[in-house]
């Protein structure tokens, strides 16, 4: 009788509802997640491809506002209208060596279960090719 008990390999009932109970949270939780890091990586590549455009330099800021706002639209990023966009957005100008950055600070929230939220603080920053315009 020892021996067979020893032999026998498995979950039991118990174990079972255990392990789909933790599988369901972390499935909810990673459904929940990754439309936040979804549009994080698609507002990154419309910043990225801007910073790349050769033109970006000479653009004033309501010309890479619109520019910006015209890749999220192709990338489906519907979050803000253009007035939101254009106060988030920030374009400054270094006086010694005349380069321009472009930063971009958000938060976004989004609820879990109840009054349980997840908040990503987003931010990018970097610095436009060298042009004439402000």
């Amino acid at each position: 009788m020892r021996t067979l008990k020893f032999r026998q390999r498995g979950v039991s009932l118990s174990g079972l509802i255990f392990m789909s109970v933790l599988l369901g949270a972390v499935a909810m939780l990673l459904m929940r997640l990754f439309p936040l890091y979804n549009e994080k990586m698609k507002v990154d590549l419309a910043l990225d491809k801007i910073v790349e455009d050769s033109a970006s330099g000479n653009q004033t800021k309501p010309e890479l506002v619109r520019a910006i706002m015209k890749q999220f639209e192709v990338s489906d990023v519907d979050r803000w209208s253009t007035p939101e966009f254009s106060r988030l957005l920030k374009i400054e100008r270094d006086r010694e060596s005349g380069s321009r950055t472009m930063s971009l600070d958000y938060e976004i929230r989004n609820a879990v279960c109840c009054t349980l939220d997840i908040v990503m603080n987003y931010h990018y920053g970097q610095d436009l090719p060298q042009g004439s315009a402000e």
